[in-house]
């Protein structure tokens, strides 16, 4: 069961996060078990592939908020583009935290989501208005613990990449 974060959300609008890095076998799982906890068809992440469909049909759906399983490539391209927008977005979820270095398109991906959080904290204050979400989170997850502490520094690395 999904906890509610207190990160504000705009109204009548589900917080908008994103899910990255879940393998095909991953994905089958997550729906499979929220299927089974009896989770409501219309509250199961969206599922967002190569076959979603035009960019104008997933900025209609990252609008409506919600949580979307995504691969990193149509992510960087929604964000680069504007699909996504990133001041938007409440938080990100990347699965094998393990992979993540600061050349890795999730790291990069992770940068554009905080520089543009930073950007819109900073001049909200300048412009005397607020915004609903000048904050956002970054949860990572690795079911391969040990890769953390193979290599000189690796968990730092990997820690500095997802900042």
């Amino acid at each position: 069961k999904l906890q509610q974060s207190p990160i504000q959300k705009q109204p009548n609008r589900p917080p908008l996060i994103f899910v990255l890095n879940l393998r095909d076998k991953e994905r089958q799982v997550l729906f499979y078990t929220l299927t089974s906890w009896g989770c409501p068809p219309d509250q199961l992440p969206t599922l967002i592939t190569n076959e979603a469909g035009q960019n104008e049909e997933r900025a209609v759906k990252y609008a409506r908020g919600g949580v979307f399983v995504i691969t990193s490539r149509i992510l960087i391209v929604d964000l680069l583009n504007g699909t996504a927008n990133a001041k938007a977005i409440d938080g990100m979820l990347v699965a094998h935290a393990e992979n993540v270095d600061e050349t890795s398109t999730e790291a990069f991906i992770l940068r554009i989501f905080r520089s543009q959080k930073y950007f819109m904290e900073n001049t909200s204050t300048y412009a005397g208005c607020s915004s609903q979400n000048n904050s956002g989170f970054i949860k990572a997850f690795t079911d391969n613990a040990t890769t953390l502490v193979s290599g000189f520094a690796k968990t730092e690395k990997i820690l500095k990449a997802l900042q």
